[in-house]
């Protein structure tokens, strides 16, 4: 059987789906695809841009981007969570404010 049925909520549990997904899929393309499906905000109250990240509730760990689901362990009828992350900088960047470096020290 190449696909999982799994559930996804929101941070605060009150948005779920059910979904059936393939094994292999990359963790990153099903972020992608379940922030719209979920209609998850982009952009923080403050203009930030936001990614998210999945918690697999079973073990307790955030997937990586770049895992499968089979990679990760997720198992059929398991709950992932998705967490939202603030880029940081990302707003500043646009509006086109100066960064600071900070030079490396000398040997």
């Amino acid at each position: 059987m190449n696909e999982l049925t799994i559930e996804v909520w929101d941070a605060t549990g009150n948005k779920k789906e059910t979904v059936e997904v393939p094994r292999d899929a990359e963790v990153r393309r099903l972020i992608a695809v379940l922030v719209d499906r979920m209609n998850l905000p982009r952009h923080s109250p403050d203009g930030q841009l936001m990614s998210y990240k999945f918690h697999h509730k079973a073990t307790g760990r955030q997937l990586l981007d770049d895992e499968t689901l089979r990679g990760a362990g997720v198992q059929d009828g398991d709950v992932l969570r998705l967490q939202p992350e603030i880029t940081a900088g990302a707003a500043r960047e646009a509006r086109g404010s100066a960064r600071t470096s900070i030079p490396a020290a000398a040997p």
